[in-house]
Formats: C-alpha cells, sequence, structure tokens
C-alpha cells in the first residue's frame, strides 16, 4: 500500500463525514443523556427525628438526613405504628425498597 491514499483529500473528507455522522447518530441509538429529574418527582416518605421525635414528609434521596431546623443528620425512615398509635424509627429505604419488589406468598 502507498502513501498516496493518505495524501487524497478525498479521503480526509470521507473520514470526517463518518466522524460527524457517527456524533450525531450514536447518541439517538445508544440512548444519549438520561433524562434529569426534577425535586418534585422524586418519591416522598415519612421521617422521623431521632432527638425531637418530629416527623417529617420529605423527598426520599437519603437514608439520613438532616433536620430542616437543626441541621443536624437525625431524620430516619419512619413507620408509623397502628398498636401505640406512634410514629418510630423503620428500616432504610434500601431494604423499604427491596420489600416492595418482593413477590407476595
Amino acid at each position: 500500500m502507498s502513501f498516496t491514499v493518505l495524501r487524497d483529500p478525498r479521503m480526509w473528507a470521507a473520514c470526517v463525514a463518518f466522524g460527524i455522522a457517527a456524533w450525531l447518530i450514536v447518541p439517538q441509538v445508544v440512548g444519549g443523556r438520561l433524562p434529569t429529574v426534577r425535586a418534585e418527582d422524586l418519591p416522598e416518605a415519612d421521617f422521623i427525628c431521632r432527638e425531637t421525635r418530629e416527623v417529617f414528609r420529605l423527598p426520599a434521596t437519603a437514608t439520613v438526613l438532616p433536620n430542616p431546623q437543626t441541621g443536624r443528620l437525625t431524620l430516619v425512615p419512619a413507620v408509623f405504628d397502628p398498636k401505640t398509635k406512634a410514629w418510630k424509627p423503620g428500616p432504610p429505604l434500601d431494604v423499604r425498597q427491596r420489600a416492595r419488589r418482593r413477590p407476595a406468598r
């Protein structure tokens, strides 16, 4: 093979055209960017403060969240106990998600 192919401007034009086409087409085929998640699209969960026992309804973004009033990381997921009619700390959010996905027996 001779090096005259590398000097041919048509070959370079074809390479550039192929690169631009790939740059435009591949994201459409592969999926491109992930959609952005808005704050109002996040599921909400009940959280209880370990110190004050106040209950907050906040977006479920983490297992432990800062208390909006104190700023300290004291909020944990909460569950309502119907026997005592009170809120108590519950399992972490990832455990809840796994329990929801498990098929009923």
